[in-house]
């Protein structure tokens, strides 16, 4: 068999034979932790090519009596793993609703979907031996095997839906520029974070599967050319939340250097971390799925052998019910005995200065939320409030607050934006600041006032692109940038571009897409977003300084401007009443909100 010859090979082949009778499909072939990977060679920017390998197992399927639990490891392939195709999607609810034609999954959906996609730069293949040793083409100053730099990034979605796959995250802008890039599923909505506060079913299987895949990711490092030492966490919306949160933990000390995180934070803004919510959430997926047992263990019996179409039934029934979120990251009960991966309040944690040590980029858009418009309208958010003014505020408030102070604080922000009118264009305002730009302004905050803490970086991106890939996926008309078109300027949106190649930069949507991948490279590279050129500064501790991206290749460093000030003011009174009102024991709490407002010009609610 060819890979016990004794010869060297390079990590590039065509069509050979390793069993006599089967013909592999691929022409670039690498040997990991479990087994020979074959992939392919694919074009990129600049005229390059990469090595991509799609579809490759990094734990063994939850099925049947896993379907739950922690990811187990594969078990080795004898021959080799045809990793040409990405593998199915994780089992999900509304996918198309969300993204549109922005997506266009190939393989279908399946809980067989623990699937990574490794992008490889072709210069930064190692050479493979026979004995499974490597020669690497870099060495260091020291002599010592140095990989290319590794980007991981998680799909966003709402911990309801997404995929890695390359129709939304399409590789080739970073891997030309000599990036490894993985992508990669894991378990979402109920099977990735339904908690029972069991040891069977103890939650945040999601974000053991994201722990899972950055454990591999170190194994194989190296077998893929990379540099184990110099992994970048990234991720957008959901799985900025996610990074964020895995920056948090204890459990992944050593597995990433710096964290980049897009239109997402670890406050719990658009979920809840509290265990009373995911009783709550529990409880009513149960009773929609028919199961009306108390005792944890026969409900996890029952569980695994409910039929997938039964489950996703009840969970897309809770979904409808919930709105934007439903079954969401937990903080973990101690008592468990188990590997924690949220052991705290996430708020509690990064005022504790918790993940302080990583370097970190934190992004928002200058109007997020038209992203969800249809989505809005189809869960009817303004008949909800109507029914409900706590759907107002970030959802875990009303789990840690008195129930009068968390009606009047609900009353507070309806009459800041809707002035007794609710429309759907304030509500977009109202989401935009409460879900996205408040928790990236104070998380930035924390970081810049800490002492030691590594450099913070925060962006807002308002370029508005003249092929928005936002509004033809989703056929939406709308001012400003949403969600999501930060990233369409890192990955290549495939689903929607041909296979027109336009780099170098030939427009000024070229050039956004050149020079935004290039912050991340340089972060990558020097733990700053622009290692030559001054103009992106660090966040300062008495200002809070952001790049506002408006334009290509203009920097562009301010400060937050009235709207802003006043909107992080106003949220800041919020915080504090909803937190810290047993800090004023002398005073009645409608006194304190009083005092709080008094000191607020509530009127001022113009755009920034």
């Amino acid at each position: 068999m060819l890979w016990r010859c004794s010869v060297l090979v390079i990590a590039v082949c065509f069509s050979f034979d390793i069993v006599s009778s089967h013909k592999l499909r691929c022409n670039v072939r690498l040997r990991i932790e479990s087994g020979w990977v074959c992939g392919l060679r694919r074009r990129g920017e600049y005229n390059t090519e990469y090595a991509s390998f799609r579809g490759i197992p990094y734990g063994r399927q939850p099925l049947g009596e896993l379907r739950f639990k922690e990811l187990q490891p594969v078990k080795p392939w004898r021959h080799y793993l045809d990793a040409t195709e990405e593998g199915p999607i994780c089992p999900q609810y509304g996918i198309d609703e969300l993204y549109g034609r922005m997506v266009a999954p190939t393989k279908g959906m399946s809980e067989s979907c623990i699937y990574a996609n490794v992008h490889v730069p072709m210069k930064a293949l190692p050479v493979v031996r026979s004995t499974d040793e490597y020669e690497y083409k870099d060495w260091d100053r020291h002599g010592h095997k140095k990989g290319a730099p590794i980007l991981v990034f998680i799909h966003g979605g709402g911990f309801q839906v997404g995929s890695g796959d390359t129709d939304l995250h399409g590789p080739e802008y970073l891997v030309s520029k000599g990036i490894i890039v993985i992508t990669f599923n894991y378990r979402i909505n109920v099977f990735g974070f339904l908690s029972l506060n069991t040891p069977k079913i103890p939650g945040n299987a999601g974000l053991r599967d994201q722990v899972t895949l950055l454990r591999w990711v170190q194994r194989n490092a190296r077998a893929f050319g990379g540099d184990p030492t110099d992994v970048t966490l990234a991720g957008q919306s959901a799985g900025a939340a996610c990074a964020h949160l895995l920056s948090l933990s204890n459990a992944t000390k050593g597995l990433f250097k710096r964290v980049i995180i897009m239109s997402g934070t670890a406050v719990p803004s658009f979920y809840a971390v509290s265990p009373i919510y995911a009783k709550q959430a529990a409880t009513r997926f149960l009773t929609l799925l028919g199961i009306n047992s108390t005792d944890p263990d026969l409900i996890h019996d029952q569980l695994v052998k409910t039929p997938l179409e039964d489950i996703l039934k009840a969970n897309s029934e809770y979904q409808i019910e919930s709105g934007l979120v439903s079954f969401v990251p937990v903080r973990e009960d101690k008592q468990l005995e188990l590997e924690t991966i949220l052991d705290d309040d996430p708020i509690t944690l990064m005022e504790q200065g918790r993940g302080k040590e990583y370097p970190m980029i934190v992004g928002f858009t200058d109007n997020e939320c038209e992203f969800f418009r249809r989505r809005l309208f189809d869960i009817d958010i303004l008949g909800r409030i109507k029914a409900n003014p706590l759907v107002i505020l970030r959802p875990e408030i009303p789990f840690t607050t008195h129930p009068n102070v968390t009606l009047a604080l609900a009353n507070k922000v309806i009459d800041r934006y809707f002035h007794g009118n609710l429309n759907i264009d304030d509500y977009l305002e109202v989401c935009r600041d409460t879900l996205f730009m408040y928790p990236a302004f104070k998380i930035v905050q924390w970081r810049a006032r800490m002492h030691d803490a590594a450099p913070v970086y925060l962006y807002q991106f308002a370029y508005q692109a003249d092929f928005n890939a936002v509004k033809v996926g989703l056929n939406l008309q709308y001012n400003g940038t949403a969600h999501v078109e930060d990233l369409t300027n890192i990955f290549r949106e495939n689903a929607l571009l041909d296979d027109r190649q336009t780099f170098p930069p030939v427009s000024r949507d070229d050039s956004m897409k050149d020079w935004m991948t290039q912050f991340v490279v340089d972060f990558m590279h020097c733990n700053k977003p622009s290692c030559s050129e001054p103009g992106w500064y660090p966040v300062q501790a008495d200002h809070y300084n952001y790049e506002n991206i408006q334009e290509p290749t203009v920097h562009d460093n301010v400060l937050p401007n009235e709207y802003q000030q006043h909107t992080i003011k106003f949220f800041d009174m919020i915080e504090q009443i909803a937190r810290y009102e047993c800090m004023f024991p002398n005073k009645t709490r409608m006194e304190r909100i009083q005092d709080e407002d008094s000191s607020l010009d509530t009127s001022t609610t113009t755009t920034g």
